[in-house]
């Protein structure tokens, strides 16, 4: 009987010790894919916000637009670099379909927005060995929102929506977006009176886990863009700028020990041909913290209206007769 219950005793004993050398190897496990996660990536360029900062910059978000399908594409050139670390070059083109619907909710003009960027990323451009060049595209966003006309020269909108995951060496090299979801809420005002224009865009971003590792890569940032400009007959000459800073931690900001953010200002003249209207701006940072250092960014943006195909045939020939 003495030697039955010994041997359920060390059968027990075995047990548990089968069951600590497994927790101790998927705690080893878990450990192992964290280093990996933020160490194993040499290349990587920074937590930039998956919202990139300026890109919004005097395209007025909370203006309520006539009804119809809008076309505006910015582009931008990065250059950052700071003594003793990598040199960053980056070209990103940020192209936006927009239609201003005939719609209204509680009298404010529904509107939806299709974005389509693409990116590219060169460490150490032209630099031989440790030079690298990335391009794909980045991650996708859709957004809706309603836009409101408050008096005065006074407009304000809200949209809400999402960048959708993208699984490229973009994302897993660089750490510029990735494979994960990432809310957005952009509360935007502008002001519009006397040939001056005035608009800031504020940006909430929320980040899900990356699709493949499971892990917090992106923390949730907060940006805004913003621009004061004066018209001049068909020109236009402002300033321009915008800030954004890491709200949490995850891998990419190696969980909240290495938070960023900057700020940058800059210059921006436009010019209306009828048609289009061409923007060309220049930004600098004035402030940064944990970025490999301080941007100089370049940008050109064209806004194209393409009319409203879904206008009412009543609409039509009346704006036809009146001219």
């Amino acid at each position: 009987m003495g030697e039955i219950q010994e041997f359920h005793i060390d059968k027990i004993e075995l047990k548990n010790r089968a069951q600590q050398k497994f927790l101790l190897l998927r705690t080893a496990y878990v450990s192992l894919c964290a280093v990996i996660c933020f160490v194993a990536k040499p290349q990587s360029v920074d937590a930039d916000p998956v919202s990139p900062g300026g890109w919004t910059a005097d395209i007025e978000l909370g203006a309520r637009l006539p009804p119809g399908f809008y076309y505006i594409d910015t582009a931008t050139y990065l250059e950052r670099y700071k003594s003793g670390g990598p040199r960053i070059d980056a070209a990103v083109n940020i192209p936006v379909f927009a239609w201003s619907t005939p719609a209204t909710i509680f009298g404010g003009r529904l509107a939806v927005l299709a974005v389509v960027p693409e990116l590219g990323v060169g460490i150490n451009p032209g630099g031989g060995a440790g030079s690298s060049w990335y391009r794909a595209f980045y991650n996708p966003a859709g957004l809706t929102g309603i836009a409101w006309v408050l008096g005065g020269g006074w407009s304000f909108s809200n949209y809400i929506g999402a960048f959708v995951p993208v699984d490229t060496s973009v994302g897993n090299i660089t750490a510029l977006g990735g494979n994960f979801w990432t809310f957005l809420d952009i509360i935007s005002i502008a002001y519009n009176h006397d040939k001056w224009t005035l608009s800031a865009n504020f940006t909430f971003a929320h980040s899900g886990h990356d699709l493949g590792s499971g892990f917090q890569a992106q923390p949730d940032t907060a940006q805004v863009d913003f621009a004061a400009t004066k018209h001049f007959d068909k020109w236009e000459f402002g300033l321009v700028g915008y800030g954004s800073t890491d709200l949490d931690g995850a891998t990419r900001n190696n969980f909240g020990r290495f938070k960023q953010n900057q700020f940058a200002l800059g210059g921006l003249a436009g010019y209306d041909f009828g048609p289009v209207t061409a923007q060309i701006y220049v930004t600098r940072d004035l402030e940064e913290t944990n970025y490999a250092g301080y941007d100089t960014r370049i940008w050109a943006r064209l806004v194209i209206p393409l009319g409203n195909p879904l206008a009412p045939k009543n609409d039509v020939i009346a704006k036809t007769q009146s001219k």
